[in-house]
């Protein structure tokens, strides 16, 4: 007979047209692997990554208790499961656990009266913690009122007794170590599926102490790191791959630390062996430039080297007390980078304390400036568990905010014959004491003309002329930015329907925003655009747009260059050409067509291979020739294996552009057919 405690650990993600979270639920799977590693006789695990997966479990099977992973895309669909539980076995335990709660006194009290069928939540690290709280359960049989009326404080564990809060003191850090690899247990086998992709550890905490992240606190200051299995989990998972062939890796600083090295040289011998990983997604570290230089290298341009600057604005940096490195040293790590050929990313936050328009303007201008691939802008999300969310914060900075959906984070599901609808969101600020709300809304417009023609170097031709020229990039995009609704009637509406979805799609009250949801849930299924604005502009820029913004942008050039009296004839026909050339490069990306036989006066396979650094007269051809463009072997299967990712609705491409950056790397190639006569 197996006596083993049946537990249930989910970590969900929505799933309609595009996964709201395509990767392995790693959290859940330390918590597991832990609590079996303590005792292997005495429970029998469980995790679940799909809704469905998770009725089927429920409808065929009692556990001895459940626990849901809580982050900002998955709370409420798992407390809406936690509704349909309690209805059907009160008693049974339900815990969940996660960043997204908060910590302070107001806080938590605003929880625990809105979400009050939880049982017990964990806080900071859960694989300690979670084990104790099942071993009391196991000797209490399972009764909740019990323990909970007790009062007995819970190491990292809050719950709700009477009207009282109890919080039990902060268990020490864990060692790395100390933790198995839930991959060589074999507790994630069953997520080896074409759709998902695997996440791993090798560090936990950051020293860094920034006041809108979650790690900044104390807590997680001490770094942890791991080398133990990672050689023999790194090999388990890519024996099995599936589906995308993407690593994700949760450290907050990879390649800051000596350790980082060696296992970038793990990470390349899978290269070798198995082909994986092909793309890596880590944040990299915020010093060592030049080691997180050498290990891009060494992973052959699988992982982007990041510059998170958040703001170049010394007041602002001030007031959340971070400090970045000079951007001197920056311009030198990003030459350095573009020599290896690593991707590179800098990321900003809008409407921190002290942001203004022309602050956020100067942030972007100076990180296009120093050549980084890709510049990630974020709205500033107020995080549970950060110092910025605090009241005193919110007055002092007289900060106002608004509600809005996830991205893709919604969805309608049913468990025990019963449906039920689900939405996550997020809160959002959109005014600050010296940020007005019009002023945000013009920041927006710069964000998604940087994401339209900086990001993904997708006009790579016009971004290295200007510095032929020796005139700003930066200065283009601006006049583009200030001109944008004067070019045609696709590239106006595209920004009034962005500026409409900015607007459209905030609420006051979070209950607003649900409310609004479960009315129209089954349109919103269906609408192939999504709701996140800047993806969805994105798509529509690039896939619906893009011989139109195409051509606008290579006239604009020519006007410009006269009005600053820098125009030549040659400029004008090269500009021509080029156009001509980034339209066959770039149309209909993903439709597998070769485009055949253009003439060309200037011989753009060189000027491919330069990086478009030569000089217009050096690549001028005697005669005329033609030219083919096509995809090589290696684009052709990444082409294959987005369209199986992300499908061709358009939230599905905005996704992939958003998270694979480097869009430019699937461009045809140009190829000599012959001389034209």
């Amino acid at each position: 007979m197996n006596n083993k405690k049946i537990i249930y650990l989910a970590d969900l993600t929505h799933n309609g047209m595009v996964l709201s979270s395509n990767v392995f639920p790693l959290s859940i799977g330390l918590i597991g692997a832990y609590l079996i590693n303590k005792n292997p006789n005495l429970y029998q695990i469980e995790l679940f990554k799909y809704p469905e997966d998770l009725s089927r479990a429920l409808e065929s099977c009692k556990p001895d208790l459940i626990a849901f992973a809580n982050y900002s895309w998955n709370f409420h669909i798992g407390y809406e499961y936690t509704k349909k539980i309690k209805e059907k076995w009160p008693t049974l335990p339900v815990i969940f656990g996660g960043p997204n709660y908060g910590l302070s006194d107001g806080e938590s009290s605003e929880f625990w009266n809105l979400y009050h069928l939880i049982d017990f939540y964990i806080v900071r690290e859960g694989e300690e913690a979670f084990a104790q709280l099942v071993q009391k359960l196991i000797i209490n049989k399972f009764d909740i009122q019990k323990i909970k009326n007790s009062k007995e404080p819970i190491p990292n564990c809050h719950y709700f007794s009477g009207k009282k809060i109890i919080k039990g003191p902060d268990l020490p850090r864990l060692q790395l170590e100390d933790i198995p690899s839930p991959y060589l247990m074999g507790l994630m086998d069953k997520f080896f599926d074409e759709n998902l992709a695997p996440l791993i550890h090798t560090t936990r905490g950051c020293p860094f102490s920034c006041t809108f992240c979650t790690e900044g606190s104390p807590y997680y200051n001490k770094v942890e790191q791991r080398m133990g299995t990672l050689n023999d989990e790194l090999n388990y998972i890519s024996e099995r791959i599936r589906g995308p062939k993407d690593l994700y890796i949760s450290d907050a600083n990879f390649g800051m630390y000596k350790q980082d090295i060696e296992k970038a040289k793990l990470i390349s011998a899978c290269q070798a062996k198995y082909n994986y990983p092909k793309n890596i997604h880590v944040s990299t570290g915020k010093n060592q430039k030049e080691r997180v230089v050498d290990i891009a290298q060494m992973l052959d341009g699988a992982i982007s080297m990041a510059a998170s600057l958040q703001s170049t604005d010394p007041v602002v940096l001030g007031n959340v007390s971070r400090s970045n490195i000079s951007v001197s040293k920056l311009t030198a790590v990003g030459k350095l980078a573009n020599k290896v050929e690593a991707g590179t990313y800098s990321e900003i936050i809008l409407g921190l304390p002290g942001d203004t328009f022309e602050a956020h303007c100067q942030s972007l201008r100076e990180c296009v400036g120093v050549n980084f691939d890709n510049i990630r802008m974020y709205q500033l999300i107020m995080l549970p568990q950060t110092e910025l969310n605090t009241p005193e914060n919110r007055r002092k900075y007289d900060m106002k905010s608004k509600h809005r959906i996830m991205p893709r984070s919604f969805g309608k599901y049913s468990v025990f014959g019963k449906s039920f609808v689900a939405v996550e969101s997020e809160e959002i600020l959109v005014e600050n004491s010296t940020m007005k709300y019009e002023d945000y809304v013009k920041c927006r417009e710069l964000d998604i003309t940087v994401e339209l023609l900086h990001n993904g170097k997708v006009y790579e031709e016009l971004q290295a002329f200007c510095e032929l020229k020796r005139i700003s990039w930066f200065d283009f995009i601006l006049r583009f930015y200030n001109k944008r609704r004067q070019f045609s009637t696709g590239i106006t509406k595209l920004y009034d329907d962005f500026v409409a979805g900015l607007s459209q799609g905030l609420w006051e009250k979070r209950e607003h925003l649900q409310r609004d949801v479960e009315k129209k849930i089954d349109a919103m299924l269906h609408d192939e655009r999504g709701t996140n604005e800047m993806s969805s502009a994105k798509a529509t820029g690039f896939f619906y747009l893009f011989e139109e913004i195409n051509s606008a942008l290579f006239d604009e050039m020519r006007d410009w260059l006269i009005d600053l009296k820098l125009s030549t004839a040659q400029d004008e026909y090269y500009l021509k050409e080029m156009c001509i050339y980034s339209t066959m490069r770039k149309k209909e990306l993903f439709s597998g067509e070769i485009i055949k036989e253009v003439e060309f006066h200037y011989d753009i396979e060189r000027i491919s291979q330069s990086r478009f650094t030569l000089e217009p007269f050096q690549a001028l051809l005697d005669s005329p020739k033609n030219f083919s463009m096509e995809h090589d072997e290696n684009q052709k299967e990444i082409i294959l294996s987005y369209k199986k990712e992300f499908g061709s609705a358009q939230d599905g491409l905005g996704k992939m552009l958003m998270r694979y950056p480097h869009i430019h790397r699937l461009f045809r190639h140009p190829r000599l057919v012959h001389e034209a006569h």
